[in-house]
């Protein structure tokens, strides 16, 4: 199969400006959808929390779910990297394009944050698509990392998700603890069946089958990273879970659990941003089980608006730091290629 085959995006490699241009209008979009999502949202419960507890505690932990939102944002990163550097491992680079490099990867991935936000699913993969091109490498191999990335996603969420039933269900439930190592363990052992599922899922959203077959070690680092992600994430609903009253050994795995879920349904709402709403409804009807609905609810918006935020810092701040370093290896490779061509120039003269 050739890498350019089955998935063609067409048009001119986007530049400089037109990418700064995109990411801003993604931001915009992304905070107009989350004030929509926030504004009719009852804030009494809150209030009414807040005067039993010390001042600057409710603070504090949102600060600390804001920390633990970031760390799973950059395990995902990682995960992205690992996978994207693995489909392209065999690309020679090109002179036009370069090949991948930590901040060509991170720059896609930074960019997809903000993209997600964007109603339809299918803006978020072009774009990654269109920039994995501009960096010399072909549309299907970064295609093939976003949809294996996807399906390990998927897989180790649902394999999060089953921690979360023993206080949804009940505790004579606890054997799905258990269950929730199955899949995980099942990933570890014959990895080569993320391939085969990913052939699946692309079958069933009509995209081309994953140009390359990854080997198993990046499978398995892949599942590690996911999973770390998922706990991190978790624990950003925890911290605001426990703010509002639920104890803290009780709701920790019931947060990581909804939250993998919640999640992971969100990738299935297409004509949602980032599942808004679905997401909500999935960590509305599992904190019940730990606080009361009231106050559950102003937790599931909450975590919504520390993950806006939190992505919103993480992918900022990525996207400097990497325009920096471009910028950068940009100066150094055109004063390497000056001195290269003062050099020949002297040669050519001496030898004149």
């Amino acid at each position: 199969m050739a890498d350019t085959q089955d998935l063609q995006v067409g048009g001119s490699r986007p530049t400089g400006v037109l990418q700064r241009a995109l990411t801003a209008v993604l931001l915009v979009g992304m905070a107009i959808a989350v004030v929509l999502f926030v504004r009719g949202q009852d804030w009494s419960v809150l209030a009414t929390t807040m005067r039993s507890r010390p001042p600057g505690s409710f603070a504090m932990w949102v600060g600390l779910a804001l920390l633990a939102n970031a760390v799973a944002v950059l395990a995902a990163l990682l995960a992205w990297w690992s996978m994207l550097s693995a489909a392209s491992a065999d690309i020679a680079p090109t002179t036009e394009g370069g090949g991948l490099t930590a901040v060509g990867a991170s720059r896609i991935f930074f960019v997809g944050q903000f993209a997600k936000y964007v109603p339809g699913k299918v803006f978020g993969f072009v774009l990654s698509v269109k920039m994995g091109q501009a960096m010399g490498i072909p549309p299907a191999r970064t295609a093939t990392a976003w949809l294996l990335t996807l399906v390990i996603g998927l897989l180790t969420a649902a394999s999060a998700g089953l921690v979360a039933g023993p206080q949804v269900l009940g505790g004579s439930q606890l054997w799905l603890v258990a269950a929730s190592a199955v899949p995980l363990a099942v990933l570890l052992v014959r990895p080569q069946l993320v391939n085969e599922a990913a052939t699946v899922v692309a079958r069933l959203r009509r995209r081309p089958p994953p140009a390359v077959t990854l080997p198993a070690g990046v499978i398995r680092r892949n599942v590690l990273v996911q999973m770390l992600s998922w706990l991190f994430g978790g624990m950003q609903l925890w911290c605001l879970a426990i703010a509002l009253g639920a104890a803290p050994a009780r709701s920790l795995p019931l947060c990581v659990g909804a939250f993998a879920l919640g999640a992971a349904a969100g990738v299935f709402a297409v004509f949602t941003p980032d599942g808004l709403g679905v997401r909500e409804v999935i960590l509305l009807s599992a904190l019940g089980a730990v606080l009361p609905l009231p106050a559950a609810s102003v937790v599931a918006v909450i975590s919504r608006l520390v993950v806006a935020v939190s992505e919103l810092i993480t992918g900022g701040v990525g996207l400097a730091v990497t325009e920096v370093l471009r910028r950068r290896a940009s100066s150094r490779a055109a004063h390497s290629f000056r001195q290269h061509e003062v050099g020949t120039r002297y040669g050519q003269a001496s030898d004149g």
